[in-house]
């Protein structure tokens, strides 16, 4: 891949940090500041500082595993496991039963790397503020901005995680919001609170951004003349303009905050034909280097050169079924329905194979030859924005319009009325996002009283203590 050796200085990065998922982000030690005065030195280092948290995004803990195909999408209640041996453990969290040790060891995981990633980028806002002298040009407005961003998106997801039902419970507990490197735990914040939080950084993330070249230029999918020019392209694999914007939409709509939600949607499908274009049928089902994250149309992407482990460790059909994180058939066929082979998605991630009687996932199994979106993770995509158009939009025309165009480019038959929108909506969110992370999210957000599982085959009650994951003990003790 042309973007792996800046991958690789991104690991150099976080190496000197030090600042890994396996120690309690309240036991960091100061020599991690002292790492940071030694990289930060020059523009390079703070450009390798800030691929560096890009790569660790990629962790197993956070967006490369229990952010994505992992822990979330077992809350949505996606796999069936078998109550013994080493599945018993993911069956347990598949019931809601966050006693265990491995439920705690697990929300620890997420916890303590998330505000690990969140004190290196506080590390770099603060020497970047403090040394403005050693960027050029743009330099040191894309870098922050992207950090700004960053911090956002992490607070955030750990707010969707351990805070409250934000429909029912506004002012509930929910996190600590860090704005600095801290050797010691903040307080507890209101889930209002942390949302102004992250709306403010989203605010100031787009303003420092507000020359990325994405705007003029576009993702800029190709390898640069120079390692300076290389480092702003392929830019959706970056916390870009648009992907801020988005994430902003996403953000509001959580915030019940609708109108802002709308608005930023509509900037980010602005470009959409231009930038981001549907991928079309041919590209996803090809035999070779079927496109089955539908790439064309990520706002945001991470890369992860070790994506085909996902597979080979849960889906492939090398496993036995009690091995595997298997979908029973009866689900998939609840989601898709009985045109399900007229949708591109279950097309192309979902196989027949030799010795299983359900279907397997292969949306990030290997391709035969080589492609750019081999290994990348979808974080935001611009079907997500099409939807919040939908669910946001003030008549009921744009609203039919907006998520007709995503139904066109999937193979699925438009909607003619707006009262079939709300059930069409929660079906996409299960087709669209599988293996994303992003189903979980959405039950909470709707809380939902009850969702489809494929552990019983009908619908599991839902209440808050199964939305709201408990704090891990090293913060409750703390307290």
């Amino acid at each position: 891949m042309k973007f792996d050796k800046y991958i690789k200085i991104g690991v150099l990065s976080i190496a000197l940090w030090s600042l890994t998922g396996c120690t309690d982000w309240l036991d960091v030690q100061p020599v991690d500041q002292v790492a940071g005065e030694q990289m930060f030195t020059s523009e390079e280092g703070f450009r390798q500082g800030l691929n560096g948290v890009y790569v660790e995004l990629c962790s197993s803990s956070l967006y490369g595993g229990d952010l994505l195909t992992g822990t979330v999408e077992v809350l949505a209640q996606r796999y069936k496991f078998a109550n013994y041996g080493t599945m018993q453990n993911l069956n347990s969290l598949g019931q809601f039963d966050y006693t265990t040790d491995y439920s705690k060891s697990n929300f620890a995981g997420i916890w303590e790397k998330g505000y690990a990633l969140i004190a290196n980028v506080n590390t770099l806002l603060k020497n970047a503020d403090e040394k403005k002298n050693l960027f050029t040009g743009d330099q040191y407005n894309w870098i922050t901005g992207e950090a700004y961003a960053l911090r956002a998106m992490l607070h955030f997801d750990l707010l969707r995680l351990f805070g409250p039902v934000y429909k029912t419970n506004k002012e509930g507990r929910a996190i600590p919001y860090n704005k600095e490197f801290v050797l010691s735990g903040t307080d507890l914040l209101s889930a209002s609170k942390v949302l102004e939080y992250v709306i403010d950084d989203l605010k100031e993330a787009e303003r420092r951004l507000a020359n990325d070249p994405v705007i003029e230029q576009g993702p800029l999918l190709e390898e640069g003349s120079t390692e300076e020019e290389n480092f702003w392209h392929y830019r959706t694999f970056r916390l870009n303009y648009y992907a801020v914007k988005a994430l902003q939409a996403r953000v509001y709509l959580y915030a019940e905050m609708f109108s802002e939600a709308l608005a930023a949607a509509r900037e980010v499908v602005a470009v959409q034909e231009q930038y981001f274009p549907f991928t079309t049928k041919s590209q996803v089902t090809d035999g070779q280097k079927p496109d089955r994250i539908f790439s064309s149309e990520l706002v945001f992407a991470l890369q992860y050169p070790n994506r085909n482990k996902i597979f080979t460790d849960y889906f492939t059909p090398d496993l036995k079924d009690d091995q595997m994180w298997l979908t029973p058939s009866t689900y998939l066929e609840n989601i898709f329905g009985t045109l399900a082979l007229n949708d591109w998605r279950y097309e192309s991630n979902w196989k027949v194979a030799s010795g299983h009687t359900n279907r397997c996932f292969y949306k990030y199994s290997d391709l035969e030859t080589d492609a750019y979106y081999a290994d990348l993770l979808p974080m935001i995509r611009m079907s997500e924005m099409y939807y919040i158009i939908a669910e946001t939009a003030e008549n009921e025309t744009d609203a039919l319009a907006s998520i007709n165009l995503v139904l066109d480019n999937r193979g699925v038959e438009l909607l003619t009325s707006v009262s079939q929108l709300e059930s069409t909506l929660l079906n996409e969110y299960q087709k669209e996002f599988w293996g994303e992370g992003q189903l979980f999210f959405y039950y909470k957000r709707m809380n939902a009283s009850s969702i489809l599982s494929a552990f019983s085959g009908g619908n599991v009650n839902m209440n808050d203590t199964k939305y709201v994951l408990p704090l891990p003990q090293s913060e409750t003790d703390f307290r």
